[in-house]
């Protein structure tokens, strides 16, 4: 019983732990830029896909290098 149950603390730690690292992945993903706005979304924003959001960039910086402004909703 005693082994059953630090298995059993072993992977709630594990699980815990990997869904941190799922979510700083998935918030550190690509970005998409409206073209007409000249502003840039995360993945997690609600208009990341947005009809006119056709420029995608790998990092926040490369988005503003480009003359894009963060989403005031998400942040960028």
């Amino acid at each position: 019983m005693r082994r059953l149950r630090k298995c059993v603390c072993v992977w709630i730690s594990m699980v815990i732990l990997l869904s941190g690292f799922a979510a700083l992945a998935f918030a550190a993903g690509p970005y998409h830029g409206n073209i007409q706005s000249r502003i840039y979304h995360n993945s997690s924003c609600r208009y990341y896909a947005c009809k006119r959001c056709t420029a995608v960039f790998a990092t926040a910086e490369a988005a503003r290098a480009a003359g894009y402004r963060a989403c005031k909703v998400c942040g960028g």
